[in-house]
């Protein structure tokens, strides 16, 4: 059993509006245009009919993960692995799962209370990306690859061990890195697992020791060149959304980014030249830094 990918994230937005013009006009996300009579809209990136669903919300926050398994075996065995540990599983219906695009799936919480949805079986529909900024294409595999997911989430864990085992023991994904980043004199201390799926992103998932209200640290979406993450730089500040931390490479993954917040709070990492791993052959690391070079942070408040 291991979980294939990260695919898709249900996002809860006081304004929907707000969030799909942010994701097409300046990540350039593609309007997935689909009708929905619950007022979801739905943001595309590759073949897949959705990789973000935004939901009207009484509150921004992040509302689900959706898990991926390869086939209906894996996924059955996480299940099974699941309930035998004591885990409270919902049955998708029939209606939901065609909503989701998905052959079957469940919903699971984590030891932090974050809310999983773990399918297999995504209805593909071959679309082609048009992108509104004229972004060639995110990096979501390849057939050399196969499916990597829409990228990345980090996401809280405050009893960050009973999470990890809950990830590596019952999930199906494995640990890549183990970083405790400085932190200003008076701060508590900061931890970041990440993990990585039966892919070659160098994570898919990461847990965060701290609580944090929205329910996601930050989410990350890749892009093909770095003259597209400078020209979304450059569309965030035009559109007067926050940027969070500057321009900077990862010591990890070796993602060439920026952070900005999306309306009502959540962060987005954009970027480029993400790190692809030989499952095979690598050691998970432990890290003291997170930042080769830049990424300056600059919190609003």
């Amino acid at each position: 059993m291991a979980l294939a990918s990260i695919g898709y994230l249900r996002i809860g937005s006081t304004d929907v509006d707000a969030w799909m013009s942010f994701g097409t006009d300046v990540l350039g996300l593609m309007d997935a245009e689909q009708s929905d009579l619950e007022g979801v809209r739905y943001l595309r990136m590759d073949r897949h009919p959705f990789r973000f669903a935004i939901e009207p919300c009484a509150e921004d926050k992040l509302l689900s993960c959706g898990l991926e398994y390869r086939n209906a075996a894996d996924w059955q065995a996480a299940c099974d692995a699941l309930r035998k540990a004591g885990h409270t599983l919902t049955a998708g219906d029939a209606t939901e799962a065609a909503r989701l695009c998905v052959s079957d799936f469940v919903t699971v919480s984590d030891p932090a209370g974050n809310v999983l949805e773990l399918y297999y079986g995504r209805r593909l529909d071959y679309k082609p990306l048009i992108s509104p900024t004229g972004v060639s294409a995110f990096v979501t595999g390849d057939e050399y690859t196969g499916d990597m997911g829409f990228g990345h989430a980090v996401i809280p864990a405050p009893d960050i061990e009973a999470s990890i085992a809950f990830y590596t023991e019952l999930i199906g994904l494995g640990i890549s890195d183990d970083l405790y980043p400085p932190m200003p004199e008076g701060a508590p201390e900061s931890r970041v697992v990440f993990m990585h799926a039966d892919n070659p992103r160098q994570h898919s998932l990461a847990l965060y020791n701290q609580p944090t209200p929205s329910g996601v640290v930050h989410m990350m979406v890749e892009v093909s060149t770095l003259d597209e993450v400078g020209r979304g730089l450059d569309l965030a500040k035009a559109a007067g959304h926050p940027v969070i931390a500057s321009l900077g490479r990862h010591v990890n993954d070796n993602m060439c980014s920026f952070y900005v917040l999306a309306p009502g709070g959540i962060a987005v990492e954009y970027g480029y030249d993400g790190l692809l791993v030989d499952w095979e052959t690598y050691t998970p690391t432990v890290s003291t830094e997170g930042d080769l070079w830049g990424h300056e942070y600059n919190f609003p408040g």
